[in-house]
């Protein structure tokens, strides 16, 4: 049966890969978004469009009968011009997550939870279980490169076996209408919301699970919720010596790491203690599917990683800029600690994400640079992510900046003044790190960076704002928050 979905911010990461996905399965599918409206972004609607989803403006005109349901994510609005006429004409109105957690549910769900890592625990799965032949269905919260070469975003897959892989949001409390046949929970710290309400979500999420919970024994909070389900379904890892999966002989530098379980010695190509986090986990999953531990091996040595994840942009004159996501405090402290076999100074240029989150999170922001960033290093701080509506403002950048203790700390608001200053300061054996989240412009941020370091670095005697490579729509933290 053919089935017409309208999605309200298409564009969004969770948005586009069930977009996706329901397109694969030769349903019609079109949508709208704000970003499209502004003409930002274009790379991800014209893969939309070539892939025939049928983009409209976010003005209600796309809004057409006959619909079988128009999909909205938690971020929109009342006032959208597309909910309106969608309710006007009394069409089906459903959540991005509940669309998802239908499909989940249907299949033999893999579900990947957990405030900080599950893109990468779920991209490392899907490569893993690709490579063993199990072919699931996946959705990411992030681009696997791979999955770019058949046309699509990279961040959704149709397979061909009854099991899906999905990546699962406790942001919105969605991750609780989850029923998997295996879960994972990579850890559980301060986000979104507070610790006890996360820790009852991910709870919830576990008890459903029909079959085994893979859980992260190093974290203390999830050591705590082992206690209250049946030890026959978990299956623990970690660094902890009680786990079930156990890294053993770890070395850590610069491009990755190397420990051993059962005697075998894994390699991987992505650095920090926290992939290797990600990769038990991901180990422990493969156990539980009866995946022999050498494949496992096999493919996660092969692994490169998904974008802005500590992603290397360049390295020019022996400074390397990264691209990377990290934006809560948990995932800024391991970024900052997978880079310091680097040992050189890191420029951090960190967008805080959300006036709500800025002030949610902004004690443990405060607290993790003033305690995992030295002397040496620089930070940057850019204004808030925006990504428009009605929010409470009255948090700023230079509010955070008052109260960090980094000598050289800066809140800038002119992209191309970020550009100049980060390289004027830099010097070979640095690190350049754009951090923030669900913006693509910090992306083009970090190319600019990159590009100009080529083009500057010979001389070094400063960089002149009409050698940056911005185009007007660069210039702004302008974003969307319309999807996961």
């Amino acid at each position: 049966m053919v089935n017409h979905y309208f999605f309200v911010g298409i564009g969004g990461s969770g948005m586009s890969g069930l977009a996706q996905i329901l397109k694969t399965q030769k349903n019609f599918v079109s949508g709208s978004d704000r970003i499209y409206d502004r003409e930002e972004n274009q790379e991800v609607f014209h893969s939309l469009q070539r892939q025939g989803i049928v983009l409209h403006p976010q003005d209600g005109s796309g809004v057409i009968p006959p619909l079988d349901e128009v999909i909205i994510s938690a971020a929109i609005e009342d006032n959208n011009p597309d909910l309106r006429k969608a309710r006007n004409l009394s069409l089906p109105v459903t959540y991005r997550s509940s669309l998802l957690a239908r499909l989940f549910n249907a299949a033999r769900g893999i579900g990947v939870a957990g405030t900080s890592g599950k893109s990468t625990i779920t991209a490392m799965a899907a490569k893993v279980m690709d490579d063993a032949g199990l072919d699931p269905t996946v959705l990411n919260g992030a681009i696997i490169p791979d999955y770019k070469k058949g046309g699509g975003l990279g961040n959704a897959k149709v397979g061909t076996s009854a099991y899906i892989l999905v990546e699962t949001d406790e942001s919105d409390d969605s991750i609780v209408d989850f029923f998997p046949e295996i879960s994972i929970v990579a850890n559980i710290s301060k986000d979104h919301k507070p610790l006890p309400e996360l820790t009852g979500s991910f709870l919830r999420f576990a008890k459903n699970t029909k079959q085994t919970t893979i859980l992260n024994a190093d974290c203390q909070h999830l050591r705590k919720l082992m206690t209250q389900i049946p030890p026959r379904k978990i299956v623990s890892f970690g660094l902890n010596k009680d786990c079930q999966v156990k890294a053993e002989e770890v070395k850590q530098k610069a491009s990755g790491s190397t420990f051993r379980i059962n005697n075998t010695l894994f390699s991987l190509q992505v650095p920090g203690e926290h992939n290797i986090s990600n990769a038990l986990a991901t180990i422990a999953l493969g156990v539980t599917l009866k995946i022999p531990l050498e494949k496992i091996r096999d493919s996660l040595a092969m692994f490169t990683g998904i974008a802005r994840r500590l992603e290397l942009i360049d390295s020019v004159g022996g400074i390397r800029v990264f691209d990377d996501f990290s934006h809560n405090p948990a995932k800024i402290a391991a970024a900052v600690e997978a880079l310091r076999p680097l040992r050189g100074r890191l420029i951090i240029i960190y967008q805080p994400h959300g006036y709500g989150p800025t002030k949610f999170l902004r004690h443990e922001l405060i607290e993790t640079f003033n305690t995992r960033l030295r002397a040496k290093d620089i930070l940057i701080l850019l204004d808030i992510y925006y990504s428009g509506g009605t929010v409470d403002n009255s948090v700023s950048a230079g509010d955070l900046k008052k109260e960090i203790n980094v000598p050289r700390t800066e809140h800038l608001h002119d992209r191309k003044e970020v550009v100049r200053r980060a390289i004027n300061f830099s010097k070979p054996g640095d690190a350049i790190v754009v951090m923030g989240a669900r913006d693509n412009t910090l992306t083009t941020l970090a190319r600019a960076i990159a590009e100009t370091l080529k083009t500057t670095l010979p001389s070094r005697g400063g960089v002149e704002p009409s050698r940056i490579p911005f185009r007007p729509s660069d210039k702004t933290n302008a974003g969307r928050r319309e999807g996961i």
